[in-house]
């Protein structure tokens, strides 16, 4: 990873960034909150939190578990939208080519708002608690709350994976971000394929070896790209 730090008149920043294929798993901020980043992510933190708010900006993935205070609130900066608490753990997804920000809730609760640049007097908020996601869609700017349905949201920091009915396209979409790997079909009716299956902190070799052996599909592997073939019967 790469740390950077410049100056903006009294405040020295610093800049916490990973590299496309590489997750940072556990930072320790200024205050004592812990924060992991995903790939080709870019956190900018002061080096000192003064003032009443402890504020940081993501640009990318990240999971913060927040330490207490709440003298000094937890601000995040996520593109357009805010995320703001006084001491929880929580996953903020918000690379800046996305179409929108993701909020989803561990432990606590979170407040994430989203101001219309346009229209400052215009202020939307959802409060999360957790297992409830956020979700702010960029080019309407609507906010928007639900259940969080999706049970791998961690899988790029932890490395443990669910699937409950999955279709494999959906599965090696998700393996395929975690591992930073390609992987192939030679039959796009493979991917119509669904799986049921846990995997705790395995390799994908490993996990995509039982997929081929779950399915009777032929596997092979060159210069981190796989692909599956249907056996000849």
């Amino acid at each position: 990873y790469y740390f950077g730090i410049r100056n903006n008149k009294t405040t020295v920043y610093t800049e916490l960034i990973s590299t496309p294929k590489q997750v940072i798993n556990e930072y320790i901020l200024p205050d004592g909150s812990v924060v992991a980043l995903n790939s080709n992510s870019k956190l900018v933190y002061p080096k000192h939190f003064k003032g009443d708010t402890r504020e940081v900006t993501i640009y990318g993935e990240a999971f913060f578990d927040v330490k207490p205070n709440p003298e000094k609130p937890f601000i995040i900066n996520a593109g357009k939208a805010q995320v703001k608490v006084l001491g929880t753990s929580f996953n903020v997804c918000a690379y800046p080519e996305s179409e929108t920000v993701e909020v989803v809730v561990k432990t606590g609760k979170v407040r994430v708002t989203s101001i219309n640049s346009e229209a400052v007097t215009e202020i939307k908020e959802v409060f999360l608690i957790p297992g409830e996601k956020g979700t702010l869609f960029n080019k309407s700017n609507i906010l928007k709350k639900s259940e969080n349905s999706n049970l791998n949201y961690l899988a790029w920091k932890t490395h443990d994976f669910t699937f409950k009915e999955v279709p494999l396209g959906e599965v090696f979409q998700c393996l395929e971000n975690t591992y930073h790997v390609e992987i192939q079909v030679n039959e796009p009716e493979l991917n119509d394929l669904i799986l049921n299956a846990q995997f705790d902190k395995k390799s994908i070799d490993f996990i995509l070896n039982v997929v081929s052996l779950t399915f009777n599909l032929e596997l092979s592997v060159e210069d981190e790209q796989y692909k599956f073939t249907s056996r000849i019967k």
